[in-house]
C-alpha cells in the first residue's frame, strides 16, 4: 500500500486551485458569452488601459506583466460590456461608433462595473444595429415585444454584389422578456412564436440580452443563407 505525504497532498490542492482559476478555453476574445453574467462598465483609468492577452496566447497571461499587454487599448469614459472575470481581470467588449467590436481582458481596477441591469419593457424598443449587415427592430405590443430581424452576408464585398451572391436572412417573432433576457424559436407558417430551445434544428432560434446601451444577440445557423447570422453586440440606431 502506497503512503501519501502531507506535502504531496498540499501540492495537489495548490494545483487544483490553479486549475480552478485558469481561463476557460475559447472565451473572452470570442466575444460575449451567454453562459456568463453580463454588466455595464465604464473605463475609469486616467491613462490608456490596454487589453491583456489570454492564456491561449501566453500561459503566463492574463497578468499585469508588461509582456501580457496588447497594443489595443481603451480610454477613460469608454463603456463596455463585462462578461465574466478571472482573478484581477474582467472580460470586456467594446463597441465602436461604426459597430466594430473588440473583446479582451481588462484590469478590473480600471473599470467601474455597475450592478446587473433590470430593464423595463420600453428599454427594448428601438432599431438596433450591429455593423452594416445586421438590424433588429423591436416594438412593444401590450406586455410583449414584436421583433423583426434582417441580416445579410456579402454586401460589403463588391465582387459578391456584382455576382449577385449576397445571402440574406430574416426573422419575425412576438415574445415576452424575462428581466434582461429574451429568447424564441421562430414560428412555423401561420403559427405562434415558440420558446427558445425548441427541438427543431431547422427553425431560426435567437436569444437576446439587454444591458443598456447594448443588446447582445446570438442566433443559430437557420436564420438565413450561408454565413448569415444575427450574433453580435448591437447599439440603438440614431
Amino acid at each position: 500500500m502506497l503512503s501519501r505525504s502531507p506535502t504531496a497532498g498540499l501540492l495537489g490542492l495548490v494545483l487544483l486551485a490553479q486549475a480552478a482559476q485558469a481561463e476557460p478555453a475559447g472565451t473572452c476574445q470570442d466575444g460575449p458569452d451567454f453562459g456568463q453574467p453580463a454588466s455595464l462598465a465604464t473605463v475609469i483609468g486616467p491613462e490608456r488601459v490596454p487589453f491583456v492577452k489570454s492564456t491561449w496566447q501566453d500561459k503566463a497571461c492574463p497578468s499585469a506583466r508588461a509582456a501580457c499587454r496588447e497594443a489595443a487599448y481603451l480610454v477613460a469614459g469608454n463603456r463596455v460590456l463585462v462578461n465574466g472575470t478571472l482573478r484581477d481581470f474582467a472580460c470586456a467588449t467594446y463597441r465602436g461608433a461604426k459597430g466594430a467590436t473588440r473583446s479582451g481582458w481588462i484590469a478590473r481596477s480600471a473599470l467601474n462595473i455597475e450592478p446587473p441591469a433590470n430593464p423595463a419593457l420600453a428599454d427594448w424598443v428601438g432599431t438596433w444595429v450591429s455593423g452594416p449587415e445586421q438590424t433588429i427592430t423591436i416594438v412593444a405590443k401590450g406586455d410583449s415585444l414584436v421583433l423583426v430581424g434582417e441580416a445579410t452576408y456579402g454586401t460589403q464585398d463588391p465582387e459578391r454584389v456584382r455576382r449577385g451572391a449576397v445571402n440574406t436572412g430574416q426573422f419575425q417573432a412576438t415574445a415576452r422578456p424575462t428581466g434582461s433576457s429574451l429568447g424564441f424559436t421562430e414560428a412555423e407558417a401561420g403559427g405562434q412564436t415558440r420558446p427558445f430551445g425548441s427541438s427543431d434544428d431547422f427553425a431560426c432560434q435567437v436569444r437576446l440580452r439587454l444591458v443598456p446601451p447594448f443588446l447582445q444577440a446570438e442566433s443559430n445557423q437557420s436564420c438565413g443563407g450561408m454565413n448569415v447570422t444575427f450574433t453580435g453586440l448591437y447599439g440603438r440606431k440614431g
